[in-house]
């Protein structure tokens, strides 16, 4: 019996022994540093969470603050994230020496697209070339004195593919031609595009290459404004037979 009581006031004891401890008062002696181990930065600034209270540190990152065993402290300076230090679970002592390693603060953007500022007149130049698909035979004029090569270039696949090239560049010729108007007009807020519609809608308006080369300025414009008009609709129309 007599045991049993002093475990009982020996449990007490140590659990009373503890709790002072941890309600003591202890010093705690810092120095704020970034990744690379460098000090000096700038308003490092250290707050008690428990008072709300808290200091600057000195200009090298050095600072010296008094607080309960079981505070947090909060570290942070410009630029750079909040880290946080508490000695509750440390030995008991009075005085406490660390280092605080802060880490920078990293920010993710957006993804920023720029677009070449191209004008009208650069654009209307480009507008002038389309439809300029260059002949590839050898023999510009048809004659009798070489019917044969004449023949065979009109027909053989490696002039067949020259021509094909030359189509596919002058249709992507076409399409860089119109996405810069869309640019422009969306500036201007004639369409309201995103850039991931542009091919979609280019393949709605269907223009030809005369179309485009051959147009004023404001019938471009207009012609696009109202094929912008019937693609929006289309979003919306739902087949009956769905």
């Amino acid at each position: 019996m007599k045991r049993k009581a002093f475990y009982i006031f020996w449990n007490l004891f140590v659990i009373s022994g503890v709790g002072y401890a941890q309600q003591q008062g202890i010093t705690i002696k810092g120095n704020a540093v970034n990744s690379k181990g460098l000090g000096g930065l700038y308003q490092v600034v250290v707050i008690n969470q428990r008072t709300s209270t808290g200091l600057l540190a000195q200009p090298n990152g050095h600072f010296t603050l008094t607080a309960l065993k079981t505070d947090t402290i909060l570290v942070s300076a410009s630029g750079f994230g909040v880290k946080r230090i508490c000695f509750k679970d440390s030995v008991p002592k009075s005085e406490f020496t660390v280092t605080v390693i802060l880490d920078s603060i990293h920010y993710t953007l957006a993804e920023v697209k720029v677009y070449p500022g191209k004008n009208l007149r650069e654009i209307n130049k480009e507008r002038s070339t389309l439809g300029d698909i260059p002949n590839t035979d050898t023999y510009k004029s048809p004659t009798l004195l070489n019917p044969i090569t004449l023949l065979y270039e009109r027909f053989s696949r490696l002039e067949q593919s020259k021509r094909k090239v030359a189509q596919l560049e002058d249709e992507e010729k076409r399409r860089d031609v119109l996405k810069d108007l869309f640019h422009i007009y969306i500036k201007h807020d004639i369409i309201n595009l995103s850039e991931a519609e542009f091919d979609k809608f280019i393949d709605f308006c269907d223009l030809s290459d005369d179309f485009i080369k051959n147009s004023t300025d404001y019938d471009l414009v207009m012609t696009i404004k109202y094929r912008y008009e019937e693609f929006e609709k289309s979003k919306d129309y739902v087949s009956p037979n769905k």
